[in-house]
């Protein structure tokens, strides 16, 4: 049986991006973690798809901020946006109209 949306977005990009809050806090990269943590805040409801392209949108501005990162936190960053980016795909993918029966 196949995950639901709300469920991919929480294994692929919810979790991995408290993963990546956590890791700034640790590392006190305070601005990142802020930054990191208002996107994780639009990701309230993983089931809203005009949200998580936003939150999508949004991690795609993250290489324009002029910030740095630890080369862990960067890993992650580019694992998230990785699966972020193949999520929008799947959405835009599967918001067409299908044929009726």
């Amino acid at each position: 049986m196949s995950a639901t949306f709300a469920e991919t977005v929480t294994r692929d990009v919810v979790e991995p991006l408290k993963e990546l809050c956590e890791l700034l806090s640790e590392e006190a990269a305070y601005a990142e973690f802020a930054w990191f943590s208002n996107v994780l805040a639009m990701l309230n409801d993983p089931a809203d798809e005009a949200a998580v392209l936003t939150a999508v949108i949004e991690l795609s501005k993250c290489a324009f901020l002029g910030f740095f990162f630890s080369h862990e936190a960067a890993e992650k960053i580019d694992g998230i946006l990785e699966r972020a980016i193949t999520l929008s795909h799947t959405m835009s993918a599967s918001s067409e109209p299908t044929a009726s029966h």
